[in-house]
């Protein structure tokens, strides 16, 4: 952790994971004797193995062959704390081997009893998965269980675990759309809510009539939530399902709801929600550029604005005006962008 080379107490450091003591086995000294060649147990000085295993093993450490059937006896313990240390150190240093050696325990331990242990094991099979791809398939319909888990944490993991496994490939999940459309009008976790939402968002494009089904309900959390990283990114999904249906029905109200709340982001103090909010009013400009042009006074602002990472999004500002742009605003626009030349600094903002 602090640089120092301790390839040297590869083999030592594996024979305090073996101690059947968990204080022993989680606490470990390096006792400097000659060329510190030992690596012991003392009451005095503690440096977690299983830290130390995580902080120093990688795929080309040769002792790792050696540590399949002591962490199998971890992971199988009926001690939460022996095998809670083996799920999360395993997970720094698992290797090809391992995770094709290890796959089926982990998956066996998403029957315990104990939702710790569930929630570590789902967590842990996203490391399995890419370091042994071959595991995915025969464990998918496991880990799709967990999706129903009563434990909320439990639940949250295995969402964590599929929404990175579909940013590879969103259209292999597809099927998993009504377990995640019931799980979104259920939860009240904003973070889960948020990974669900930006899945969908990946989604809608494969399936347009998905988009039709998730606006009623995405418009609702629009409406009623205060968290506005989950406003963020209900307004992008949205837009995706907006440029996914546009060939038919009439959806205004959702439109003019999501320029509506996207111009009180502009408008917010905090600058990263303000570029946030210009970001999202550029791609509804590319679909429904009437309804973004009530709100030109916002962007005309952000021109002027004394945060210099907003004046650096000026020409995304601009691209916005330029979209604006009517017969009827034309020459205010220009006035306005003429002052803003005669006061801006440097040749860059000119």
């Amino acid at each position: 952790m602090l640089g120092y080379d301790i390839s040297w107490a590869a083999f030592n450091i594996i024979e305090v994971m073996a101690s059947t003591k968990y204080t022993e086995k989680r606490i470990g000294e390096a006792d400097r004797v000659g060329l510190l060649q030992t690596f012991k147990f003392s009451s005095q000085f503690g440096v977690f193995s299983y830290l130390a295993a995580a902080q120093c093993f990688h795929d080309t450490t040769d002792v790792l062959m050696l540590t399949t059937n002591l962490i199998r006896k971890d992971l199988n313990s009926s001690n939460i704390y022996d095998s809670g240390v083996a799920l999360g150190g395993l997970s720094c240093f698992v290797t090809p081997d391992l995770a094709r050696d290890l796959a089926s325990d982990i998956v066996n331990l998403l029957s315990s009893s104990r939702p710790y242990t569930r929630k570590r094991a789902v967590l842990l099979l996203y490391k399995i998965f890419l370091k042994y791809p071959e595991a995915l398939r025969p464990t998918f319909p496991r880990l799709k269980d967990k999706l129903e888990d009563p434990d909320p944490g439990v639940q949250s993991a295995a969402v964590n675990v599929i929404c990175e496994l579909a940013r590879k490939n969103p259209k292999n999940y597809l099927t998993l759309a009504p377990v995640f459309f019931k799980l979104m009008t259920t939860s009240s976790n904003n973070w889960m809510l948020i990974k669900i939402i930006k899945l969908f968002g990946a989604l809608v494009p494969l399936e347009p009539r998905l988009g039709k089904k998730l606006l009623e309900p995405l418009t609702n959390l629009i409406n009623s939530t205060s968290a506005m990283s989950l406003l963020y990114e209900c307004i992008n999904t949205v837009i995706a399902v907006l440029i996914s249906i546009s060939a038919g029905g009439d959806h205004a109200a959702s439109i003019q709801l999501c320029v509506q709340k996207l111009g009180v982001l502009i408008e917010d103090s905090d600058q990263n929600l303000k570029y946030l909010g210009l970001l999202a009013m550029g791609k509804i400009l590319q679909t429904h550029p009437k309804a973004v042009q009530a709100h030109k006074d916002i962007v005309l602002r952000c021109l002027d604005d004394k945060d210099e990472s907003i004046r650096l999004s000026l020409f995304r500002s601009l691209d916005l005006l330029y979209g604006m742009v009517s017969k009827k605003n034309i020459m205010e626009i220009v006035k306005k962008l003429m002052e803003h030349v005669e006061s801006a600094e440097g040749s860059h903002y000119r």
